[in-house]
């Protein structure tokens, strides 16, 4: 075997995943396509959950220069807003280009992991006793498969595992990044803010700039007459009139369609993690964090004493990580379609921002349960009363 773990994806999944396992005495072989630094559409907004499975793994954002994030708002285009404090610590806005590279470096720096950069993996084999993954420059043998290639994961692909994403819940985004230097407004909370139709996502990708993502379905992105960039800032500018104007960074990329969850994350010795075990939507920023508490959760189940060379420990492994995955699904699709429904109504928007103004805690608790640091029971009945504006 040439590794124990080949993890298919070098992203911040990929790479904390083959840190926590070199660090727990596995030898992994990371494969990525690309070569870092590369750009990628991302909400780059890590919740407080992910921070801490990195500070676990010894990366402390905050001394990276990650700028920290302390709350979400949300708002109504020139109407009220309502903020929700990060109450079990900091997020931080996590600029990919820098992100990816970092984690990366991190990982290929401990013993016991090897990384293939600029490597396509071309096919993927599960038998018996292990893995094969045919990649551009040969082919790589371990006991266990992990695919963590994102959205439209070839892994889960080869597998079989594909299914179509949701046609009655397709919403698309443009995503870009603009200059944001000395804009108080924008330094240490993601803002929603709601427009007829569509969502406008912004959060701090560094102290000079920030993401900003036009967030609904295709129709309402759509815009005759309009360039892709010429409508991006349209959006913007009626979400955020102070962006007016600022130098865009690099380019509006789209993504999309969202909401797709393979048919299973895991099955004998292979598994998916990250995107690719699964999306809901960007709308709660929660998918970095997300990711990160499946490669913790797959770091524990895959460490010793867990015997490789035994199928019916790693299938043993395997069911655990399913039942795992189901619960935290469930958990983030319930927090998902809440708030598309309230953000896609203007009327039961202004309630619940009415009674958040009431109940601070309500959003902050529904936070927390967004974030995975808490469970829904944290959400109190006078909480959800708040929600619906009672």
């Amino acid at each position: 075997m040439d590794a124990d773990v080949a993890v298919i994806g070098g992203g911040p999944v990929g790479s904390t995943l083959a840190l926590l396992l070199a660090r727990a005495g596995r030898r992994v072989a990371v494969v990525e396509k690309s070569r870092l630094p590369r750009d990628k559409v991302c909400g780059e907004g890590l919740m407080p959950a992910g921070a801490r499975v990195l500070a676990s793994a010894g990366v402390d954002l905050l001394a990276e220069g990650f700028p920290p994030v302390r709350g979400v708002r949300y708002t109504l285009a020139g109407g009220p807003s309502v903020r929700g404090d990060l109450r079990s610590g900091p997020g931080h806005g996590v600029r990919r280009t820098r992100l990816d590279a970092l984690l990366a470096e991190r990982a290929a720096a401990v013993r016991g992991v090897t990384f293939l950069f600029g490597c396509p993996v071309l096919d993927v084999a599960v038998e018996a006793r292990g893995a094969r993954v045919e990649t551009a420059q040969g082919e790589l043998r371990a006991r266990v498969v992990v695919g963590a290639d994102g959205l439209r994961s070839p892994t889960a692909r080869r597998l079989g595992w594909t299914r179509p994403a949701r046609a009655n819940r397709a919403r698309f985004a443009l995503v870009g990044h603009l200059a944001a230097a000395g804009r108080q407004e924008h330094r240490d909370e993601i803002v929603v803010t709601l427009l007829e139709g569509v969502e406008v996502y912004a959060a701090p990708a560094g102290h000079d700039e920030v993401l900003v993502a036009v967030l609904g379905g295709r129709d309402a992105l759509r815009r005759p007459g309009l360039t892709v960039v010429e409508r991006y800032r349209s959006a913007v500018e009626r979400a955020h009139p102070e962006l007016g104007g600022a130098e865009l960074r690099g380019r509006v990329r789209g993504a999309g369609p969202f909401w797709t969850k393979p048919g299973t994350v895991a099955r004998d010795r292979a598994l998916l993690a990250g995107d690719a075990a699964g999306f809901l939507d960007p709308l709660t920023g929660d998918g970095i964090a997300a990711g990160l508490a499946q490669a913790a959760a797959l770091a524990a189940l895959l460490a010793g004493p867990l015997d490789l060379d035994d199928a019916r420990q790693v299938a043993a492994a395997a069911a655990r990580y399913r039942a795992w995955h189901a619960r935290q699904w469930r958990r983030r699709r319930f927090v998902t379609a809440l708030a598309l429904a309230l953000t896609g109504s203007t009327a039961l928007a202004r309630r619940a921002m009415a009674g958040v103004r009431r109940r601070p805690q309500a959003l902050e608790s529904l936070l927390e349960v967004n974030d995975g640091t808490r469970g829904l029971g944290a959400v109190s009945p006078r909480d959800w009363a708040a929600l619906a504006g009672f």
